[in-house]
């Protein structure tokens, strides 16, 4: 898996890992987790190490479903565009989601909306790379069972990822930008040409699979294996030889019975011939 699906190995790993990591010392684990939050702050000192940072880290519940959801989403967008293609897509809905939410809260803060507190909040997950790639993976013509399960759970996950968008809320407006980033990347005709390649390629190698699986001669003389040859007894065999003799005999011309004419054949015309002659 890690050579097929580098980038979804990759995001397994550290998602793992920082799990690992929070049980193990969990002092260690916030102290990364304020490290790399990507607020506006850590945005203007350091924005690669927050937005990579910050993918890691899920704030609360279990990992697993995290798992599933990375699997499903960057994993099937993997399979389908290739590995620089999804991290083009997650990374790239991931940073301009983030970009968004912040955005539009330091917008709310210097407008008066909100107190100068809500500019320093926890934002780490990877909601905003998962939700881009799943939207990305429905929008792409991606083979049929794989765009079915992502439709459902897209269905299902969608309305909760954007809840609270009505009211600004930071994590609501980000995902909701991730979506309509990720829907949007599907519909650009180069991703769209790397998603169709690989039908084409898989009905071509199973034309190609049906071929090799015809015997020898027929693929040699493809016009006998749509007549195959009748068995018959060698009896049959036998008759049916002596009716092809029987029918060559009665087309033999046969020797005219005049003086001028030759005979048809060589006995006749050494019989024909003077005694004197013979010798």
């Amino acid at each position: 898996m890690p050579r097929r699906f580098p980038v979804t190995g990759a995001l397994l790993v550290v998602l793992v890992a920082a799990r690992v990591l929070r049980a193990v010392d969990p002092d260690l684990a916030l102290r990364w987790q304020w490290a790399t939050s990507t607020t506006l702050h850590q945005m203007l000192r350091h924005p690669l190490g927050a937005l990579l940072g910050s993918i890691p880290w899920v704030a609360d519940g279990p990992v697993a479903p995290w798992l599933a959801f990375a699997a499903l989403a960057v994993g099937g967008l993997e399979a389908t565009v290739g590995s620089v293609a999804v991290l083009a897509v997650a990374f790239g809905g991931h940073t301009a989601a983030t970009l968004i939410s912040e955005g539009i809260l330091g917008l709310r803060v210097a407008a008066g909306g909100l107190p100068s507190s809500a500019l320093h909040v926890l934002d780490v997950g990877p909601s905003y790379a998962l939700g881009g790639a799943l939207a990305a993976l429905v929008a792409l013509p991606t083979p049929r069972r794989l765009r079915t399960v992502a439709g459902v759970t897209l269905a299902v996950v969608g309305p909760v990822m954007m809840y609270g968008v009505t009211d600004g809320d930071l994590d609501g407006v980000g995902h909701t930008a991730a979506l309509a980033l990720g829907g949007l990347a599907g519909t650009i005709p180069a991703l769209r040409r790397r998603a169709a390649r690989p039908t084409r390629s898989s009905s071509a190698q199973s034309v190609h699979s049906a071929h090799a699986a015809r015997p020898a001669h027929a693929l040699a003389m493809p016009w006998r294996a749509s007549r195959p040859r009748l068995p018959c007894a060698p009896t049959e065999r036998t008759a049916m030889f002596s009716r092809w003799a029987m029918r060559g005999r009665r087309e033999r011309p046969r020797a005219s019975a005049g003086t001028a004419d030759v005979a048809a054949h060589p006995r006749q015309v050494w019989r024909s011939l003077p005694r004197g002659l013979h010798h």
